[in-house]
């Protein structure tokens, strides 16, 4: 019996090493880290909503399901900080006075100022300072006083370390963080910042997306024009390819035997 196919489609703009390789060294780097940041937060974006389980009332499935959805958002977060900084630094070491680059950067930086205030992007700073690119000694000691009693500290051991995990650390490093940072809201004020959080990563996502395009089209594609990009339609299995609502990330590697 044969796999089920689906239809994949593309634009694409065709070009090669060969040709990016006139280009001079620093704008190819700009637009090599910009297109590393762009596919990284698209597929990080992409797996978290992968992770939308729903809950089930069982303390070690949605342990299990909370890290996976968690883990996926601070880093989905943290890159997309990670190029912030990266152009921020750029406009402070005057990109090796490249001036092109310095005009493009600080466009992206302007269009970023709109969305750079709030909670929701102070809450990816925070997250991403202390519980995502750092294990931070000190800030574990901080939250030591904001984790709550009902919080799941049990260690869930498996055959597969894959379906190990030990929801104490995510209690620590993760949660009572958000507790220190929201101490003063209730449950309702909580849900409110936490999806402003997530609105800050979509929304910055949106903003990465802008800027790739503006780098690309002063630095690539006015250098090698094209008719533009060609439309590529691909047959893929089945087992590349999902609606949305199909497409979870399975929480356990089932066992071998029961």
């Amino acid at each position: 019996m044969g796999e089920n196919k689906r239809l994949a489609h593309y634009f694409e703009y065709e070009t090669n090493w060969s040709e990016l390789r006139q280009l001079p060294d620093e704008h190819l780097a700009v637009m090599s880290i910009l297109q590393y940041a762009a596919s990284e937060t698209n597929a990080l974006r992409k797996i978290y909503l992968c992770q939308d389980h729903e809950a089930t009332g069982k303390k070690a499935l949605d342990s299990a399901i909370n890290i996976h959805r968690f883990m996926v958002l601070r880093i989905w977060s943290a890159r997309l900080f990670e190029v912030i900084q990266f152009l921020e630094d750029g406009k402070r070491k005057n990109f090796s006075g490249d001036e092109l680059l310095l005009e493009l950067t600080q466009r992206s930086l302007e269009q970023l100022e709109q969305i750079s205030v709030g909670d929701g992007y102070e809450t990816a700073r925070d997250i991403r300072n202390e519980a995502t690119n750092h294990y931070s000694y000190t800030a574990a000691k901080k939250n030591l006083q904001h984790v709550t009693s009902s919080m799941d500290c049990n260690m869930y051991l498996a055959d597969k370390n894959g379906n190990e995990f030990f929801p104490m650390g995510e209690a620590v490093m993760f949660h009572a963080r958000l507790n220190r940072r929201w101490a003063n809201n209730d449950t309702a004020g909580r849900n409110e910042r936490f999806l402003n959080w997530l609105n800050w990563n979509l929304n910055a996502n949106q903003w990465l997306s802008l800027t790739h395009a503006q780098f690309a089209k002063e630095l690539v594609f006015s250098k090698f024009p094209r008719n533009g990009a060609r439309k590529k339609t691909y047959w893929v299995s089945d087992r590349y390819s999902a609606e949305r609502k199909d497409s979870f990330t399975p929480i356990y590697f089932q066992d071998e035997t029961p």
